[in-house]
């Protein structure tokens, strides 16, 4: 799994970040933004863990 961050100055800019990131690379928030003890504003997101029952129907079906 790879995990992806977004650091910003304040939070409305850390959750516009974070929703442009998800939908250009087609992720999965996973931390909404948080602050951190420097002020500033964390988000993260990660790459969708697949579907294991659609891969078992895809591998059935090729057989």
């Amino acid at each position: 799994m790879t995990r992806y961050a977004v650091l910003a100055e304040s939070p409305e800019e850390c959750a516009a970040g974070l929703a442009r990131l998800c939908e250009a690379l087609g992720l999965e928030p996973t931390t909404a933004p948080v602050r951190l003890t420097d002020g500033r504003w964390l988000a993260r997101a990660v790459t969708p863990t697949p579907d294991v029952r659609g891969m078992l129907t895809a591998a059935a079906a090729a057989r």
